[in-house]
């Protein structure tokens, strides 16, 4: 994984206090101290223009026998680039860009820079024209000297945030080197969408992509098929970018999802000179634990397990809230089973994991979709699907690579490919959710995971979250109560979450609680000010947020003594 960020200027300022605002922002994301993949190897690479008020710079840890990202330039184009994350067709760059040939480099930056450089335009119309037809899991940053561009891939697979004030503007990775650069408020760049930085400061606009055609696959067989090919496909170059390792790791839970994909990569890596670890976390009654474990031992893989405490899932929290930047209910709570097993495999020696996260929204896997479905009927069922889809990089996506990012691992995630993408939304939802009584759904999902072995009990386990599989759910509870939250509390000093902030992220937030039980979905709100009084005393807030959960803390230092 590589680290970006970059600054655009409103006006000249010195190179020297340029390249300070860098290194301000390199250390907020790599501290001094370190943290739990703190490594020696990260390789750091800049570029600075400080007569255009410009400046990139990329951080990176490259695998073993690869050179390390870094900041690219085309002298000639006048041009400078970076990227974190994976180019899959890279040989259609270069076949675009008739300079390649001349340059005797086929890296994918340099093929990129030299398509960049031929198309017309201003920089982001040739950025959009460039990524258009492009297969890929990336952010990308490109500059010239009036504009910096950044974007990411139609699915938003890898993180990028920007932030602006009256002087300059900047972009990162994850947001501490914006907060810590004196940014109020910083934003997410959504999935598919471009940033602009220039004199005049920040404009957005959406990436050319494809919102998917109606319906064309109407038979299971020919669903399990397509989909069989699309997902094989997208499992094997994600492997083939990782060959230079010896072996690579998988998310495990016992549920269907990451059964399959464990099935598959045993399938398939051993092929490619690759061996496969399989780890599990959750408390040692969960319900994970024991079907991850009869799992690994019908496949035959080597597999890991740690076994949370509530000492531990304690000591875990102000680590998640420090990772994801984010102090939600939702965030948090599932962040902790994912932050304990990207954890254990990091300690491991694991570079690369791959995730089961993705055919929840694709296929129709939450509990509440055949409610939606008997109450609200088809077409309110599909909205709320490719809703929930669509947010998958701020709920989901963003979250887990921030956790990664903080071990020094990388998340695969070949559930959203572009190419599975594809097949599941041309794939009919009777096919996906048959009815208001089929509790089950995902049936393509399912039935191919049947055909490549994995055992029915698997296949056709139903869905639990991961907060509610690893046993966390309950825990947390215990944990704020300990400190002096409690609904007492709330109800004193008038705290509601609604008047923190009106976004509410996760779907069982949003809507799902309305479709079932409302206490197992329902953000309890003491919990939720526990969690907002942690990342308050560590900074990782937005200003306004900062401001208006400061006021609630006041008042509860006088109420009632508390501790987070």
């Amino acid at each position: 994984m590589t680290w970006m960020g970059g600054i655009r200027t409103r006006a000249h300022i010195p190179e020297a206090e340029l390249r300070n605002k860098l290194d301000l922002m390199m250390k907020a994301a790599y501290p001094a101290s370190g943290g739990p993949g703190a490594n020696p190897r990260r390789c750091t690479s800049c570029s600075v223009d400080a007569e255009h008020g410009k400046a990139l710079m990329a951080v990176s840890l490259p695998l073993d026998g690869t050179p390390s990202h870094q900041v690219y330039t085309d002298s000639e184009a006048k041009l400078a680039l970076s990227y974190d994350g994976y180019f899959y067709d890279s040989e259609s760059i270069q076949y675009k860009a008739t300079r390649v040939r001349h340059r005797g480099n086929g890296a994918v930056a340099d093929s990129l820079l030299a398509l960049l450089a031929e198309l017309p335009g201003e920089v982001p119309e040739r950025v959009s024209q460039a990524l258009s037809a492009l297969d890929g899991d990336y952010a990308l940053a490109v500059s010239d000297a009036d504009q910096t561009v950044v974007c990411r891939n139609t699915l938003g697979t890898r993180p990028l945030y920007f932030a602006e004030n009256q002087s300059l503007s900047a972009f990162a990775s994850n947001k501490k080197p914006l907060w810590k650069m004196g940014f109020d408020e910083v934003r997410a760049l959504r999935a598919a969408m471009l940033a602009t930085l220039d004199s005049q400061g920040v404009t957005t606009r959406q990436t050319p992509h494809s919102d998917g055609a109606p319906a064309t696959i109407l038979e299971m067989p020919a669903a399990v098929a397509e989909y069989e090919r699309a997902l094989c496909s997208a499992i094997h170059k994600r492997l083939a970018g990782t060959n230079q390792l010896r072996r690579v790791g998988v998310l495990l839970s016992g549920g269907v999802d990451s059964c399959l994909i464990a099935k598959l990569i045993h399938d398939i890596a051993p092929g490619m000179g690759l061996d496969v670890v399989a780890y599990t976390v959750g408390l040692p009654d969960s319900p994970d634990v024991a079907w991850a474990r009869r799992f690994a031992e019908y496949l035959g893989i080597r597999h890991k397990m740690a076994m949370l405490s509530v000492e531990r899932i304690e000591q875990y929290i102000p680590e998640v809230i420090e990772a994801v930047e984010d102090s939600d209910f939702v965030q948090i709570e599932t962040g902790i089973g994912i932050y304990a097993a990207v954890d254990m495999a990091s300690k491991d020696g694991a570079r690369i994991l791959f995730s089961g996260q993705g055919p929840d929204e694709q296929w129709g896997g939450y509990s509440w979709y055949p409610r939606v479905l008997g109450k609200d009927g088809r077409q309110q069922l599909c909205r709320r699907m490719w809703e929930d889809f669509t947010m998958a990089d701020i709920e989901t996506l963003d979250r887990e690579n921030k956790i990664a990012m903080a071990h020094d691992v990388e998340l695969l995630f070949p559930y959203l490919d572009s190419l599975v993408v594809s097949v599941a939304r041309s794939v009919t939802s009777e096919l996906k959710v048959t009815s208001e009584d089929d509790h089950l759904g995902k049936h393509p999902h399912r039935q191919l995971a049947i055909k490549v072995g994995v055992p029915e009990q698997y296949s056709n386990r139903a869905k639990l979250a991961i907060q509610h599989g690893t046993g966390i759910h309950g825990v947390l509870d215990r944990i704020a109560r300990n400190r002096g939250f409690d609904p007492g509390l709330v109800k004193s000093i008038g705290y509601k979450n609604e008047d923190i902030t009106a976004v509410k992220m996760g779907s069982s937030s949003r809507y799902g609680y309305r479709y079932g039980d409302r206490k197992l979905w329902q953000v309890p709100q003491h919990v939720q000010l526990f969690l907002h009084a942690m990342a308050y005393q560590r900074g990782l807030l937005d200003r306004p947020v900062r401001d208006r959960i400061g006021h609630f803390l006041n008042k509860a230092a006088v109420s009632s003594p508390v501790q987070a």
